[in-house]
């Protein structure tokens, strides 16, 4: 059987409201030559039986105890096929041309990786009219900084050879809210890419987003940026200082304005006053809402 020349995969928990038309937009494709795996990861409702109910032979279905939206991810990377990689969250879609304009980028510039804007969308898959523009600055340090869009929805978003894969590029089994960003880092310090300009991703929006689990946001972003440190991104001591300032910012605003809990927030202010003193003028709304919007619901 030849191999495909692009894999999709499809995380899926619960998602039985969503998956058809996230995978009816991957059918809509202008590009054909490709694999769909989606993998549920242990739902409870009709996902597994939608998932088996399409009838075409570049659909394939993992099946596996519920392990988080990483660890289903990592499953549908060891049954891909393809050349070139690519990630879909079970509620989003893509446009028509989403793959074959970024097979196009990546083989005109010879890079590892691509990725676009993204257009978000109502609990419909309506447009709203907001698209997240990508960065075209260094995608590395606009990560670490964490104030700015870098790859928004990298994984509704992003097309990667498979050599970043062959050469380490996985996801952190124990992250889950900040998963999209610890991939973005790696493929970002390592392996070259473009932005495609516009957007090609709808990115769902789903009512009470914006409340997600701070804990799980704290837990996940510490480990984050444990991570960058160790990798020695956060090297220069000045720039350490900054980011965490914004690390702890971010924290400490979610706690005040998702969560409504001001005593939680706080030590998390305070840390990051003594991190960067500079970090008081800076607001804090429109970053919370960022983040948490392009946080996986999962």
């Amino acid at each position: 059987m030849t191999k495909p020349e692009v894999s999709i995969i499809i995380p899926a928990y619960n998602a039985q409201s969503f998956l058809s038309e996230t995978v009816n937009s991957v059918l809509a494709q202008t590009h054909a030559d490709w694999e769909l795996i989606i993998v549920n990861d242990g739902s409870t409702d009709g996902t597994l039986r939608i998932a088996h109910g399409f009838e075409d032979d570049r659909i394939k279905v993992v099946d596996q105890t519920n392990a988080g939206v990483s660890a289903a991810r990592n499953a549908g990377l060891a049954a891909s096929k393809g050349t070139f990689i690519s990630f879909l969250d079970a509620d989003d879609a893509m446009i028509p041309s989403n793959i074959a304009m970024k097979l196009a980028c990546l083989k005109e510039n010879s890079v590892d990786w691509v990725f676009s804007d993204i257009a978000l969308c109502d609990e419909f898959l309506n447009p709203t009219g907001k698209v997240l523009e990508g960065n075209d600055n260094d995608t590395l340090t606009t990560i670490l900084t964490n104030v700015d869009p870098a790859v928004p929805g990298a994984c509704s978003n992003v097309m990667v050879h498979r050599r970043c894969y062959e050469n380490g590029v996985f996801f952190d089994e124990h992250l889950s809210n900040a998963a999209d960003q610890d991939f973005s880092m790696q493929l970002a310090a390592g392996f070259s890419h473009r932005r495609l300009v516009g957007a090609y991703s709808l990115y769902r929006v789903l009512p009470g987003s914006m409340s997600k689990n701070i804990t799980l946001y704290q837990k996940d972003h510490l480990r984050l940026f444990n991570k960058a440190r160790q990798r020695g991104h956060l090297n220069d001591p000045r720039f350490r200082r900054m980011c965490m300032a914004n690390v702890y910012w971010a924290i400490g605003g979610s706690w005040w304005l998702l969560a409504e809990r001001p005593l939680r927030a706080l030590p998390f202010f305070f840390k990051a006053f003594l991190s960067s003193p500079k970090i008081i003028i800076r607001p804090i709304r429109n970053r919370i809402w960022m983040q948490h919007y392009l946080a996986p619901s999962r």
